[in-house]
């Protein structure tokens, strides 16, 4: 089933939630593997390039993901969690779309006011803002601050994932997932 049912999601939905997953992953872990390197260096580098990549296919699949989940309402939760639970759920959700969204955009614009080309795998991005490494700096700045929020909102997600599985007992995870045996 493409589409989401009243009981779980469909494969569109759950394709690119771990898409996402594993390009956020990747993106974050990269990025705290780069400082092991030292400055200049051509593995330095190469992991900044990863980096780039990384994030630009989180942008390529936040904006289908987006326009998939306005389409097709989340499944229920069974049983249904208290109001403040859901709300705190889909505060937590869609902060995660949001920094998915802003991430990338501000990787872009730092990297372009700092003069340098961004591209997608060998394509040049059209530049968004003209060289101004005054504004590079605290665009970078702003990108690794929400970079951090990122990464413990992620685990903050997954450690509800399995809170909701192991404590609640709800169908949170199998939605997602299907039936764990």
């Amino acid at each position: 089933m493409l589409r989401n049912s009243q009981l779980s999601y469909g494969r569109v939905a759950r394709g690119l939630h771990w898409l996402c997953a594993l390009a956020v992953i990747a993106a974050l872990a990269i990025i705290e593997l780069k400082g092991f390197f030292p400055k200049g260096s051509a593995a330095r580098g190469a992991l900044s390039y990863a980096h780039i990549q990384a994030g630009l296919i989180v942008l390529l699949l936040v904006l289908p993901r987006l326009a998939w989940r306005l389409g097709n309402p989340p499944p229920a939760i069974t049983p249904a969690p208290s109001p403040l639970m859901k709300q705190l759920s889909h505060a937590g959700h869609w902060a995660l779309y949001a920094l998915m969204l802003a991430l990338p955009v501000l990787g872009i614009a730092f990297i372009q006011a700092n003069g340098r080309e961004v591209a997608f795998f060998g394509l040049a991005l059209p530049a968004l803002l003209p060289t101004d490494p005054a504004l590079g700096r605290p665009l970078k700045e702003i990108h690794e601050l929400l970079g951090n929020a990122l990464l413990w909102l992620s685990i903050l997600h997954a450690a509800a994932a399995v809170w909701h599985h192991a404590i609640v007992k709800d169908n949170t995870v199998t939605r997602l997932i299907g039936p764990l045996r």
